[in-house]
C-alpha cells in the first residue's frame, strides 16, 4: 500500500483529527479507560495524538510530545487498556468506512507500540 495513500484515505490531517476526536469521546465514556484521563488536559492530548497518528501513517511529522515510554510510564497502563484503546480506534475507523486492509495497516503500525505504552504487567 502506498503510504501517502494511507493518510489521504484517512481524510488527511483533518480526517485524522476527526478520528481522534471521536476516539477520545469513546475513551472518555469507557469506564475502564476513562480513569486514565482524570486530571489530564485532554484537549492537549488530542492535539498530540492527532500529530502522532498523522506521523504513524507517514504524514508530516509534527509530533512534539514526549517519547511514548516517558508519556505513559507513570500511568500503569495494562495490556487490557491498550487492547481496549486499539479496539476503540479500530471501531472509530470502521465507522468512518475505512477499508479493512487499511484498518489492518493502521493496526500493524500501532501494535508494536505496546512495549512503550504498557507498564503494568
Amino acid at each position: 500500500m502506498n503510504t501517502r495513500t494511507m493518510l489521504l484515505e484517512l481524510g488527511g490531517p483533518e480526517g485524522v483529527a476527526a478520528t481522534v476526536d471521536e476516539l477520545y469521546r469513546r475513551l472518555l465514556h469507557d469506564p475502564e479507560i476513562a480513569p486514565y484521563f482524570v486530571g489530564v488536559d485532554v484537549a492537549a492530548i488530542r492535539i498530540h495524538m492527532t500529530d502522532f497518528l498523522v506521523a504513524v501513517v507517514d504524514g508530516p511529522d509534527h509530533y512534539a510530545g514526549r517519547d511514548l515510554a516517558s508519556a505513559h510510564g507513570r500511568l500503569h497502563i495494562t495490556d487490557a487498556a491498550f487492547d481496549a484503546t486499539a479496539s476503540h480506534l479500530l471501531d472509530t475507523l470502521e465507522d468512518r468506512a475505512v477499508r479493512p486492509d487499511l484498518l489492518d495497516a493502521v493496526l500493524d503500525r500501532i501494535a508494536p507500540l505496546r512495549a512503550s505504552i504498557v507498564t503494568a504487567r
